[in-house]
């Protein structure tokens, strides 16, 4: 059950404070259920079990702010989701224990400066969640220019799933970027006068770097769907190398047919039939049919 004083930097206390001024309770949700908190800082039902949450937002109800916060599923990391109640100048974050404490070593971890209010606590918290936001997304378009690279080699195999589970994420990663970007807009539009001006001013910067993200999965999406569409080309190619061959294939034996047909119609009075070398004509006929045909169809580029 960990309690901070909200100073720099964060200060553990050693039991939870008798008097609540400037301090950030880390809970579990059973935690916040059985813990002695102050009424204004317990959380409301729809964020008791941030388990269930699966958006970013924020809220405003009498006198407090509410937040949900929702850290969409990664190829080998599972989502996560955590809640905040801010009240004056106190905080108090739900989530799961091994989630809180990670992002609570983030931000201990990446505070340079001297703040040490709520809302600074706040805009720590945020920038924790996109910190490794660029590196995120440059290994998505690594593997969206590997199945680029398969593609072009001619290589398709499992291409259908592997891009749709690219599609997932990139959607996913989108839709998250856009809803912290809203989040900040509405803290920003407020509760600036409660951030104060240099938090409010690290809020302005945390929402352009969520936005240049936002840009940055946005244009991948636009690249993922480019490089579906040359698979459909390349599928499209195969198919088109298909008929042609068929049709080549067709045409060959279209003569060959003719012949086979007219002469087993085996009509009384076809000379043919008594000819001691008719059966031998009719191969070396079909023979010079097919090889003058294949000829024709290699000058063309047919074939």
């Amino acid at each position: 059950m960990p309690y901070y004083q909200l100073s720099a930097p964060l200060t553990l206390l050693p039991a939870p404070p008798a008097a609540w001024d400037r301090v950030l309770a880390v809970l579990t949700p059973d935690e916040a259920a059985a813990e002695a908190i102050p009424d204004a800082l317990k959380p409301p039902a729809h964020l008791a079990r941030p388990d269930q949450l699966h958006y970013c937002r924020v809220e405003f109800d009498a006198g407090r702010i509410l937040g949900a916060l929702h850290i969409p599923a990664r190829a080998k990391q599972p989502a996560k989701s955590l809640a905040f109640v801010w009240q004056g100048s106190n905080v108090l974050l739900v989530a799961p224990q091994e989630t809180g404490a990670a992002l609570l070593a983030q931000v201990l971890a990446m505070r340079p400066h001297d703040q040490g209010g709520a809302g600074d606590f706040l805009v720590d918290l945020l920038t924790a969640l996109i910190q490794d936001g660029l590196p995120y997304i440059q290994q998505l378009e690594e593997r969206a220019a590997q199945l680029e690279q398969e593609i072009l080699a001619g290589r398709t195999d499992r291409f259908i799933h592997r891009m749709s589970a690219l599609r997932k994420e990139l959607n996913r990663c989108n839709r998250f970027y856009a809803q912290l970007n809203d989040l900040a807009d509405t803290l920003l539009e407020n509760a600036g006068d409660l951030l104060g001006p240099e938090s409010a001013q690290r809020m302005g910067h945390f929402g352009r770097r969520v936005e240049s993200l936002r840009a940055e999965s946005q244009m991948l999406r636009e690249y993922a769907s480019q490089i579906a569409s040359e698979y459909q080309a390349q599928i499209d190619i195969g198919q088109n190398r298909i008929m042609k061959v068929l049709t080549v294939v067709t045409t060959l034996c279209l003569p060959l047919s003719l012949i086979a047909g007219w002469y087993g119609m085996n009509f009384a009075h076809m000379p043919e039939l008594q000819w001691a070398y008719g059966y031998p004509a009719v191969i070396l006929v079909s023979a010079g049919i097919l090889l003058g045909s294949i000829w024709y169809f290699r000058r063309k580029n047919f074939w």
